[in-house]
C-alpha cells in the first residue's frame, strides 16, 4: 500500500518532466525521462546488496544545472535479524532472512561538465530522498529448540547522497549514463521478538553502488 501511494504521488511529477505543452522547452530539449538499474552495497546491517530500478526524469535549468527528480522500487534482504537480535541459532542452518521493499522517492541538483553540444558529459550531483520501508515478519527455530517470531518497524529513511558519472548521447534524443553513488541511510530501524521480548535497533548507515540509465530528451 505504501509502495502504490509513493507512485501515485511521484509519477505525475515525473511524467510533468515531458508535457508537450511546453513547447519552446521541448525545442530546447530542456526536458528528459528515462529508466534505470541499479545497486549498492552496505555493511550487512541492515542489507549487504541493495539492487533497485526506477523511473528518473531531468529538467536543464541552464547549460550547466539541471534538476532531477525519481522514483525507485527496491528489494534487498534484511541479513539475518535473529543475529541481529542476538538469538542464537543452530549454525549448521543458513541464515533466515527477512524481504525489504523500498520505495524511494528523491531529488538532486546535478551539474553538467563539458559543453552544452557535446557527445560526452562529466555529471555531479547532491540529492535527497525519502524512502518508505516495509519489512515482513520473519520467523524460525532457535538452537536448544523453540522459535523465534521476528517483526521489524522501520521509520521514513532520509537519503543524502553524492552522485558522479557520464552521459553520452545517444542520437538526437537518446542518452545513456552511468554513475557512481554513495548514500548515506538517516535511519531507524526497531526489531522485536514476539516470542521472547529481544529487542534489538538499527540506525543510520552508508551504501555505495552505481546505477545505469536510458532516457529520452524532450
Amino acid at each position: 500500500m505504501k509502495t502504490a501511494f509513493a507512485l501515485r504521488v511521484a509519477l505525475p511529477v515525473l511524467f510533468m518532466l515531458s508535457s508537450p505543452a511546453l513547447a519552446r522547452a521541448e525545442e530546447e530539449h530542456r526536458f528528459d525521462l528515462g529508466v534505470r538499474g541499479g545497486i549498492t552495497a552496505a555493511s550487512g546491517e541492515p542489507a549487504n546488496d541493495i539492487p533497485g530500478y526506477g523511473l528518473y526524469g531531468h529538467y536543464r535549468l541552464n547549460d550547466q544545472w539541471t534538476l532531477g527528480l525519481s522514483v525507485d522500487l527496491v528489494e534487498y534482504d534484511y541479513e539475518d535479524p535473529a543475529r541481529v537480535l542476538g538469538i542464537p541459532v543452530d549454525p549448521a542452518l543458513e541464515p533466515i532472512d527477512a524481504l525489504a521493499e523500498s520505495t524511494i522517492v528523491g531529488a538532486w541538483l546535478e551539474r553538467t561538465i563539458g559543453a552544452p553540444e557535446a557527445r560526452t558529459t562529466w555529471i555531479i550531483a547532491a540529492g535527497l530522498a525519502a524512502a518508505s520501508v516495509d519489512v515482513p515478519d520473519v520467523t524460525g527455530p532457535r538452537q536448544g529448540g523453540g522459535s523465534f517470531d521476528i517483526s521489524t518497524e522501520v521509520d521514513t529513511e532520509i537519503i543524502v547522497s553524492l552522485i558522479g558519472g557520464v552521459r553520452r548521447k545517444l542520437g538526437e534524443s537518446w542518452f545513456a549514463e552511468f554513475a557512481l553513488r554513495a548514500d548515506q541511510h538517516f535511519a531507524d530501524w526497531q526489531s522485536t521478538d514476539q516470542i521472547s521480548g529481544a529487542t534489538a535497533s538499527i540506525n543510520d548507515y552508508s551504501a555505495y553502488g552505481a546505477y545505469l540509465g536510458f532516457g529520452f530528451r524532450f
